[in-house]
């Protein structure tokens, strides 16, 4: 009897040409090169490419897995197309900020992240929750506050990395004044004055601050994280040391829904893009909303 052979992938490779700044080659070209004598069926869609749909172009390759090349806006915008598909997503990080593939334990080696969709280093796809926040998908942190406003000076000011982050924190501290903020849903009802208020799928943000230590994927919730004040030390702190927010200061609720209400209107932004400022932010919890390939945990053998 004939030997079946193995089946043969269809990979999408979703690349975003201007993530992570200067590389010795272009990513499709890196990914080109590992596959020249690979069975794999691979295709490619830019974003800053001719005017098409991913949706459209993911109906039109029909690929078993579809790979964001990017940092987390880039991961953002693929499991929005994939919302609720039975396709795969897989993380090749090559932006400024990585924070989805590091919650995910996702290796920053682009050759074993490859291995890892070709199943030739052991993985295992995990069905993980979104926020869907507004008319918008939140797969990581948004926050309403000072985080927001930061996001929003340190695009103005163009410096990447973490010094930009840390240039950026002054400014931002010196403008943040704390919110008056009403926060509800069908068990709760209550007003706090507080810095930042964060919805948390996740548990840090790309820098490795740790805004929400307890924080699951896949537990059909999200944290609704109020920090009541904030100082220059604190941030700084956390941008280049790791510590998780001060426990006294910070108040943590779980909720699978809640309304924000602000008083007056306040910086928003969703997983490290900036939206403007708001007066309200409804949030509702999409379980197991997106298959993403990881590797096996260590202790799983």
């Amino acid at each position: 009897m004939a030997q079946t052979s193995p089946m043969r992938l269809r990979l999408l490779f979703v690349i975003n040409p201007v993530s992570g700044g200067k590389k010795k080659a272009d990513p499709e070209t890196i990914i080109k090169n590992y596959f020249r004598d690979r069975p794999e069926d691979v295709s490619f869609f830019l974003l800053n490419g001719p005017e098409q749909s991913l949706s459209a172009a993911i109906k039109k390759t029909g690929p078993d897995r579809v790979i964001a090349v990017g940092g987390d806006g880039t991961v953002k915008m693929v499991a929005e197309a994939l919302l609720h598909k039975n396709i795969p997503m897989g993380i090749l990080p090559a932006g400024s900020a990585n924070g989805m593939a590091a919650e995910l334990c996702i290796p920053a080696d682009w050759e074993q992240v490859l291995a890892l969709i070709c199943n030739e280093q052991p993985s295992t796809v995990k069905d993980i929750d979104l926020i869907r926040v507004n008319n918008d998908i939140c797969i990581h942190l948004s926050d309403v506050g000072l985080n927001a406003l930061l996001v929003k000076n340190f695009e103005q000011r163009g410096i990447r990395g973490k010094l930009g982050y840390a240039l950026s924190s002054f400014k931002t501290l010196w403008q943040s004044k704390r919110l008056a903020v009403h926060i509800e849903n069908n068990k709760l009802s209550l007003t706090r004055y507080a810095h930042m208020i964060v919805l948390a799928n996740a548990r840090m943000y790309g820098t490795g601050a740790c805004i929400n230590p307890d924080g699951d994927l896949t537990d059909g919730l999200f944290e609704v994280v109020i920090l009541r004040r904030l100082s220059i030390p604190e941030l700084l702190k956390m941008l280049f040391r790791h510590r998780p927010f001060d426990p006294a200061k910070t108040e943590v609720l779980q909720a699978r829904q809640v309304t924000i209400s602000t008083r007056k209107r306040a910086h928003f932004q969703i997983d490290g893009e900036y939206m403007g400022r708001i007066r309200q932010v409804t949030a509702t919890i999409l379980p197991k909303a997106l298959k993403v390939i990881i590797p096996v945990p260590v202790d799983a053998g």
